[in-house]
């Protein structure tokens, strides 16, 4: 059985949010937010729940963007990813255990960072496709 996750990418005035990772995998790396399923929980009020856990805010207008099935992330360990887009509204309240501190990122911004896992490639993917 695959592992599930969920990421958002969160749009504020043509940018992305990246939250700094506080620990795991990729700790110290901007990374998109997210996280697993609790219970039978679907992807979709995952990444909700998820958002408003980690950084404090609602996302709104949540759309699905990208889905990649069966993903070999780590050795031995599958995983089924689902992207989101989305608006974020209220105040940042960052789960500091888990989300160091955030940037906003552009397209021509990716290179200067630190970037986690394959987001990325993602965050490149999602500019040419959906932004520009």
């Amino acid at each position: 059985m695959n592992k599930v996750v969920t990421r958002a990418i969160i749009l504020v005035n043509g940018k992305i949010l990246l939250g700094k990772r506080a620990g795991g995998r990729g700790a110290g790396q901007y990374a998109l937010v997210g996280g697993k399923p609790e219970g039978k929980e679907s992807p979709e009020d995952t990444i909700v729940r998820e958002v408003h856990e980690e950084l404090g805010i609602l996302l709104k207008n949540v759309k699905p963007w990208k889905t990649i099935l069966g993903k070999e992330s780590f050795p031995g360990e599958v995983w089924d990813a689902y992207f989101f887009y989305g608006e974020g509204e209220g105040p940042l309240n960052l789960k500091k255990n888990e989300i160091l501190d955030v940037i906003y990122v552009g397209k021509n911004d990716l290179s200067k960072y630190d970037i986690a896992f394959d987001h990325k490639s993602i965050l490149e993917e999602f500019f040419d496709e959906a932004i520009s």
